[in-house]
């Protein structure tokens, strides 16, 4: 393990600290850094539209800047760096601390699905999540979505050990990018609460998260206002993507209309497997939680992009009940599913769309449509049938 730890650290150090400074990007991270320096230095508004021309003027070549759009106490992680004058300093930092919180990521993983392959033992899990091209380009941006991932991952690992207290703190935290983790921590505490004890999750998750609230509204009184204006702003004026506007941009006459029903349906499809799997064993608990990472991304959030570095998570689940379901076939089929998923991405971006600006559009609707797939065939074996192998 010390080996394994030394040797992540040297690759997560060396091109991070080439890359920082011969490179111009982290846009994401530079608007989370301006803002704490603002807020604590001079008092202003951390949803201003200064912020935001100040983040466009450093970075005139990024067209998915988006300012500031979060909770406020989502700028609680970057505090510490905010204090470093010098950003790109700061940036390092950040990428190192996110990459390791990646990497702490794959590994419980493992014990938050009970991964039981040898295709995905914690070393692949976590190689996987960080080395993908959606994960590398959310850190690459500063993106603080991988921090909020880890810190569900964390939490989702607490509840299958019985720490209730920790896994309903870190399920709060993990809202610090509400748009990807508040499906799945809802789904999470919907069903805690339809068995004994599990209670005890949402009430932390709803304490901690009151506790947060309050934090935001000492360093502004009026920042949950403000939040909403800058989410009505991000989406009239700065058009995020979408599952719409993809199928928009393919299509401009029907392509928006077609792709709102298409989530439509997908919600619906979302809520009826939540009532049905909410009094239902812990199978269903992680089928449906990986139903919701996939469906997160059909349903009209402006999540696509980087953000699908959290489909690996699904994957790796649908991977090892591959293995399980069919054997030394399912090894088969799980690698061969696994190398394309990972590799697709990177020779589109490298061969076909070598602009780190432009999303891989084809593959950010094949690849949740593909596991939403996959898990519905699996969906009857693994929820009814499936026998614990332990």
């Amino acid at each position: 393990m010390l080996l394994i730890g030394i040797a992540a650290s040297l690759v997560l150090i060396l091109p991070n600290v080439l890359f920082t400074i011969n490179t111009e990007y982290g846009s994401s991270f530079y608007s989370y850094w301006l803002t704490g320096r603002v807020l604590f230095a001079q008092g202003q508004n951390p949803y201003g539209d200064e912020l935001f021309e100040q983040t466009a003027a450093r970075f005139p070549n990024d067209r998915n800047i988006s300012g500031f759009s979060l909770p406020l106490y989502a700028i609680l992680p970057v505090l510490p760096f905010a204090f470093i004058n010098n950003f790109k300093f700061a940036l390092i930092l950040w990428r190192f601390i996110s990459g390791a919180a990646l990497i702490y990521g794959g590994f419980r993983l493992v014990r938050g699905f009970r991964l039981q392959n040898r295709l995905t033992p914690g070393a692949v899990c976590a190689a996987f999540l960080l080395l993908n091209y959606y994960a590398v380009s959310a850190l690459v941006d500063g993106d603080i979505s991988v921090l909020a991932i880890a810190f569900f991952l964390i939490g989702l690992g607490a509840l299958q050990e019985g720490e209730a207290e920790l896994c309903g703190i870190m399920f709060a935290f993990s809202t610090i990018k509400c748009s990807l983790t508040l499906l799945p921590v809802l789904w999470v505490c919907i069903w805690a609460l339809s068995h004994r004890g599990g209670g005890i999750i949402a009430a932390w998750t709803g304490m901690v998260l009151a506790l947060l609230f309050l934090i935001g509204m000492l360093l502004q009184t009026d920042w949950f206002m403000l939040y909403l204006r800058s989410m009505v702003y991000y989406l009239k004026y700065l058009n995020p993507v979408n599952l719409s506007r993809l199928l928009e941009n393919w299509q401009p006459e029907l392509g928006g209309r077609i792709g709102w029903a298409i989530s439509g349906i997908f919600i619906v499809i979302l809520i009826i497997e939540w009532i049905i799997n909410a009094r239902k064993d812990v199978n269903a608990l992680e089928w449906v939680l990986s139903l919701t990472l996939c469906v997160g991304f059909l349903v009209g959030i402006p999540n696509i992009g980087k953000h699908l570095f959290i489909l690996w998570i699904p994957t790796l689940y649908a991977i090892d009940k591959m293995q399980l379901r069919w054997g030394n076939k399912g090894v088969i089929y799980g690698a061969v599913f696994g190398g394309l998923l990972f590799l697709l991405p990177w020779v589109f971006q490298l061969f076909v769309y070598p602009d780190w600006k432009d999303p891989v559009n084809v593959l950010n609707i094949a690849g949740p449509l593909a596991l939403t797939f996959l898990l519905y065939w699996n969906r009857w074996w693994i929820i009814d049938t499936f026998v614990e192998q332990y």
